[in-house]
């Protein structure tokens, strides 16, 4: 073929595609859901346009704490001796304050920060509580592992004092930053998460909207196995948790719904704690124990023909302040009204929850189709804020909108369609029902902002574009806690004139 021929090829395919990219949908053309073929503008191809960065250096230079504990001596320590665990009188040094900027600001009913007034009061007495003061934080897989709350329990026991990682499950699906769980390979997990198993005939997940069971789940009319069975949970403090996370003397388990007795043994490394044998219940039970100071390993055994289900074991100190960590992977809100009303009602009793933080919003975003099924879902939600007002009187409830969120368009990395109508959505549902709002979205930067998290150095967000690495979710916890702690300041202040 001739030079000439070969240009005028090149030449008639480059119009091809041109016409072609005059013709195509500025959307593309869809195949089966799977993929879409979507074809660049001509002045894209030979003017582009590079994409503006949000600026996080703010962000950036934002100091976290460390978790890091290199003084393994000083751990060993604090783990065999009660030092640790001493109340300290409560002091708060309002000269350590950061500037609040407006973006990370909470937002409260009708403008009224007195809501929160009581729970502030109640954090500044935890210390001289006879109990931990109780906070559960909700969400979805943004907290797996303990991520973002792991920080904020930090920042919140270091302030107000409170020791230990709270409630954990017994299964989980991912391992927790701030506790070691070793299991015996026999233990099965049931979640509200997901497809139902088909032989669980009843909705008893509890407050960690799961259990765990060593045996599997029979009808109430088959007979049980006559096989003893054994399983064992093992916890131990991790390096690098926290270090009031690494803390903790009292030990609750919430268990029940067993068809015949259990053997409960409690390991304090070698020694014996205790070993008792429990009736069969259809109800809650709750073991608890107190120790003398962190073990540096606890194990606890089950014996029986049938398990209990068992919801959860509490890590804690006797005053203070508790945080939970409680995610739920894929989760956006829905789940609760699955759960066993009256199971739930019993365990928040029995903590006695003061708080509770809902973290929920961004597993709906990439399946919405209209600005109206976002502003469904506030409702919805909205219905979920009731519920828990009902169940628990006098909580205090802060919702934690979704961060952005990003989805490939042509050659750049954009917000997600309808993050922002979520958000607004979750605002003004969550207002209405009394509960405060942070806007995480607003305060990592607003829209595309999650471009700027991912290319950072180093980077705060992972490569999906929707879920925070380690740093960036110290990063978020900090900028949570300066929000939450700016506005306690206020009612301290006012208490002082």
């Amino acid at each position: 073929m001739k030079p000439a021929q070969v240009l005028l090829f090149i030449l008639a395919v480059i119009a091809g595609l041109g016409v072609v990219g005059l013709v195509m949908p500025a959307d593309g053309i869809a195949f089966g859901g799977s993929f879409t073929v979507r074809m660049p503008e001509p002045k894209e191809v030979l003017f582009p346009v590079e994409e503006e960065k949000v600026d996080i250096s703010d962000i950036l230079a934002m100091a976290t704490d460390s978790s890091a504990t290199t003084d393994t001596e000083a751990l060993a320590d604090s783990l065999t001796s009660d030092t640790a665990l001493i109340v300290e009188p409560f002091v708060f040094d309002t000269t350590k304050l950061r500037p609040l900027e407006e973006r990370i600001a909470l937002h409260y009913p009708n403008g009224d920060k007195h809501v929160l007034w009581p729970l502030f009061a109640k954090l500044e007495a935890a210390n001289a509580g006879s109990r931990p003061m109780r906070i559960m934080h909700y969400g979805d897989s943004q907290l797996e592992g303990d991520r973002i709350t792991a920080y904020l329990r930090n920042k919140l026991q270091s302030q107000f004092g409170g020791t230990g990682p709270g409630l954990i499950a017994v299964a989980d699906i991912v391992p927790s930053f701030s506790i070691d769980r070793v299991l015996s390979d026999n233990w099965l997990r049931y979640s509200v998460m997901g497809r139902k198993d088909k032989t669980q005939h009843h909705a008893r997940y509890g407050a960690l909207s799961s259990f765990s069971r060593f045996t599997p789940i029979l009808p109430d009319t088959a007979a049980l196995d006559t096989v003893l069975h054994e399983a064992t949970v093992t916890l131990r403090p991790l390096r690098r948790a926290y270090g009031k996370a690494q803390q903790y003397n009292e030990v609750k388990l919430y268990y029940g719904w067993h068809r015949a007795p259990v053997t409960i043994e409690l390991l304090n490394g070698e020694e014996v704690v205790s070993t008792e044998e429990i009736a069969p219940a259809d109800r809650l039970l709750i073991r608890e124990w107190k120790l003398p100071a962190t073990p540096a390993e606890l194990t606890i055994t089950f014996k029986g023909t049938d398990s209990p289900d068992v919801f959860g074991i509490s890590l804690e100190g006797r005053t203070g302040v508790c945080v939970d960590n409680i995610a739920a992977r894929g989760g956006a809100g829905y789940e609760f009204r699955k759960a066993d009303q009256g199971l739930l009602s019993g365990m928040y009793n029995d903590m006695d929850v003061e708080l509770l933080i809902l973290q929920y919003g961004g597993n709906v975003i990439p399946n919405l189709r209209s600005a109206e099924e976002a502003a469904q879902y506030g409702r919805f939600f909205g219905a979920q804020i009731q519920r828990f007002k009902k169940m628990i009187p006098g909580v205090a409830i802060i919702v934690i909108g979704p961060s952005d969120m990003s989805i490939k368009e042509g050659e750049d990395y954009v917000t997600r369609p309808y993050l922002e109508e979520v958000r607004d959505a979750l605002k003004t549902n969550s207002l209405a029902q009394g509960a405060v709002f942070w806007d995480m979205y607003a305060a990592m930067g607003g829209r595309n902002s999650m471009v700027s998290w991912v290319t950072a150095e180093p980077a705060l967000a992972a490569t999906d574009y929707t879920h925070f690495s380690p740093q960036g979710a110290k990063k978020v916890g900090e900028l949570f806690y300066t929000a939450l702690i700016n506005d306690f300041a206020a009612y301290y202040g006012s208490k002082q004139n």
